[in-house]
């Protein structure tokens, strides 16, 4: 990212605000549309950004926001803490036929049996641009003496209009007393 020479405000436009806009994304405290355009939505996540940050909350990104900005999203880099997943295993293991994301996100959910303690599952598929997409497939509550939940990301790329799954990373969370209680690359005992 690194624009911290350029100042923006409401009313500003260009790539530089797709690339705060998409930053915020990333961080989720940016929930619309990222088109360059800095408006009132902008405006309120950078102001929720700074508030967290404990910055002069005014809603202009200057060189500390985006010097904090870039920070977060070094430390925020999607992959930290999992354990990376061999792409054919995965593939062949979850019997995926890659078409669409959608579709790969469907096939994941119906895949999924009804477990014995069971609390939630949840599926989300993003499209960071018109040429990749990311799908997160988390289960909680599994009838597992020491995993509580199971997190997927799946990441795929588009290739001359064919999509392919380019990564795969898994977390767990753990049962109380069996190992980390958050998010995690690291296996329970």
């Amino acid at each position: 990212m690194n624009t911290t020479s350029v100042v923006l405000k409401e009313g500003s436009k260009g790539a530089e605000v797709t690339k705060l806009q998409e930053g915020l994304k990333k961080l989720n405290f940016y929930s619309g549309i990222v088109d360059g355009v800095f408006g009132a939505k902008t405006k309120e996540a950078v102001i929720k950004f700074q508030s967290a940050q404990q910055l002069v909350a005014d809603g202009i990104v200057g060189e500390k926001t985006w010097s904090k900005l870039n920070a977060a999203l070094q430390e925020g880099n999607p992959r930290f803490d999992f354990q990376v997943i061999n792409v054919q295993e995965f593939i062949s293991s979850n019997r995926i036929r890659v078409s669409t994301p959608s579709s790969v996100a469907v096939q994941l959910f119906s895949n999924s049996e009804e477990e014995e303690g069971r609390k939630s599952e949840d599926i989300s598929v993003a499209y960071p641009t018109r040429e990749t997409a990311v799908i997160v497939h988390t289960i909680v509550g599994l009838a597992d003496d020491s995993v509580a939940g199971i997190r997927n990301r799946i990441e795929l790329r588009r290739n001359q209009n064919k999509w392919e799954i380019v990564w795969v990373g898994e977390q767990y969370k753990c049962q109380p007393n069996r190992g980390h209680q958050d998010w995690s690359g690291s296996v329970c005992s």
